[in-house]
């Protein structure tokens, strides 16, 4: 018989499944969604059919390559440069965003920041610069969520799969991280009256900048060894898992961690 093109799907090689626009009529906002994980999770969101505003702290050419990457799935899209560290960037950001496009649905937070040391080798500066990027971030976001978000609403947060296991020289990373699981749970009990979910995602090691930033090529090695798929993961990996967190059929997941590690841990 003649090879036809087909897969058992009867669908062509050449032929792809178009994404569901089930979130057509959705704004959102991704903050620090112009790079590694933040970009995947701003493009699943835009494909899907919202208006998705993405910010970011200070590489404007990153943000405009998203930013093509995202209109090119015919929604409108903002980029918008925002430090999450200060409560004040955050309140305008947030009001902008309503004032703009008239509501809020969606708010996925990525910002966050490593250091790999023994504790008894943190200084003040350390511990400050953990705190501020991974937890105080991760707080002004989710409280100007609970002001700003329509009812039915969804707000996911990055954390990591170190605040599960033993974590050695990111004791204070993971501890930063823990933080914000614990406000995640107790937003999702104070806004779950209104429909609104609260979910964090703690990937395991993930093949991108900011992993790259705090290991070595050796260290990366070794990870990639421990997991069972031989490899890190990928922003690709990650990005469905939070974009079903996002979407109806989720509603009634909520205060949670999900860890997306492909086993490592």
């Amino acid at each position: 018989m003649a090879d036809t093109g087909t897969t058992d799907t009867g669908m062509t090689d050449t032929a792809k499944p178009q994404p569901q626009r089930d979130l057509q009529g959705k704004v959102a906002l991704v903050i620090g969604g112009s790079r590694n994980q933040g970009a995947a999770f701003a493009e699943n969101i835009a494909a899907r059919g919202a208006t998705t505003v993405i910010t970011y702290a200070n590489d404007d050419a990153a943000a405009q390559r998203t930013l093509l990457a995202l209109e090119k799935h015919g929604v409108t899209a903002e980029a918008i440069r925002s430090d999450a560290r200060r409560s004040d960037d955050v309140n305008a950001l947030f009001e902008g965003v309503v004032a703009r496009h008239g509501k809020l649905d969606i708010v996925v937070h990525t910002p966050g920041a490593v250091l790999k040391k023994p504790l008894a080798d943190f200084t003040d500066a350390d511990f400050d610069h953990l705190i501020d990027l991974n937890t105080r971030s991760a707080f002004n976001t989710l409280r100007a969520t609970a002001r700003h978000i329509a009812d039915d609403g969804r707000y996911v947060v990055l954390s990591t799969t170190l605040t599960s296991i033993m974590t050695g020289p990111y004791g204070l990373y993971s501890g930063s991280k823990a933080a914000v699981e614990r406000m995640v749970l107790a937003a999702a009990k104070e806004l779950g009256a209104r429909g609104i979910t609260v979910n964090a995602v703690a990937p395991g090691p993930i093949d991108d900048d900011f992993y790259q930033h705090a290991e070595t090529p050796e260290s990366m090695a070794a990870a990639a060894n421990h997991s069972p798929r031989g490899r890190l993961g990928r922003p690709s990996d990650v990005a469905p898992v939070v974009g079903w967190l996002l979407s109806a059929e989720a509603g009634w997941v909520s205060g949670q961690t999900v860890r997306a590690n492909g086993a490592m841990f």
